[in-house]
């Protein structure tokens, strides 16, 4: 009787000896799982805890392991310009400005011809041409003066052109510098300079030639205009007190 029960039991662990043997397996990895994950949340314990995250301690006296220096105070860096210069630049700007100004400086002017002044300078308003009959701007001043009378710089500079227009005659403008550029007109053709000389207060530059064709109604003069940067100024106050 023992021995029929016992083939039986045999019998049916034979069966099942294969389910018996992954269960174990089962087991065993579980367990191999447990222990690692629990050896590796001790070791995490050892760090600090932040809200950052989780930061492992490091010990910084070991070889190797670079120190924090965020929290050491540089040195300022020098300014590239001290007050004291940029004060100096400011100086010798403002000094070479008024050097160069013929209103501030005492550079030498004068009127180009002596003589009486037949027709005056408009200053933008609008006046009668006996010559053309109509009514416009005057931008320069009439000296009067015959054919013949030596022209003169009205002030330093350099010739800047030379030309003959069929209205104004022979023309000759001088740059002085400072935006200021002086113009005669109705010269006589024989000029004595040319474009880019030199020439001082008082140099001769021509001779007073026929009058302008658009001021031919006029008695013998010489017309004499400035501009200042491009637009035209009185010629009375270029030349400042030498025409007074």
């Amino acid at each position: 009787m023992k021995k029929i029960k016992f083939a039986k039991v045999k019998a049916a662990l034979k069966g099942k000896g294969f389910i018996f043997a992954l269960a174990l397996s089962i087991a065993a990895v579980g367990a191999a799982t447990y222990y690692a994950y629990d050896s590796v949340m001790n070791g995490f314990g050892e760090g600090e805890l932040t809200d950052d995250g989780l930061v492992m301690g490091v010990d910084k006296n070991q070889p190797d392991v670079p120190k924090d220096t965020t929290s050491e105070t540089a040195a300022p860096a020098p300014s590239a310009t001290t007050p004291a210069e940029s004060s100096n630049e400011s100086t010798s700007e403002s000094e070479t400005q008024a050097a160069n100004n013929f209103f501030t400086a005492k550079t030498p002017r004068t009127l180009p011809v002596e003589g009486e002044i037949i027709k005056a300078y408009s200053d933008g308003e609008l006046v009668k041409s006996e010559t053309l009959n109509l009514w416009q701007t005057h931008d320069g001043i009439d000296i009067a003066a015959a054919m013949g009378t030596e022209v003169k710089a009205a002030g330093e500079g350099s010739i800047l052109n030379v030309w003959e227009d069929p209205l104004w005659g022979v023309c000759l403008s001088i740059d002085h510098g400072d935006g200021y550029v002086s113009t005669v007109c109705g010269l006589d053709s024989n000029v004595p300079v040319s474009v880019g000389q030199e020439v001082e207060c008082g140099d001769i530059i021509g001779k007073v030639g026929n009058v302008p064709e658009c001021e031919c109604a006029l008695d013998p003069h010489l017309h004499f205009e400035v501009k200042k940067d491009g637009n035209f100024v009185s010629p009375l106050s270029f030349a400042g007190e030498q025409a007074e």
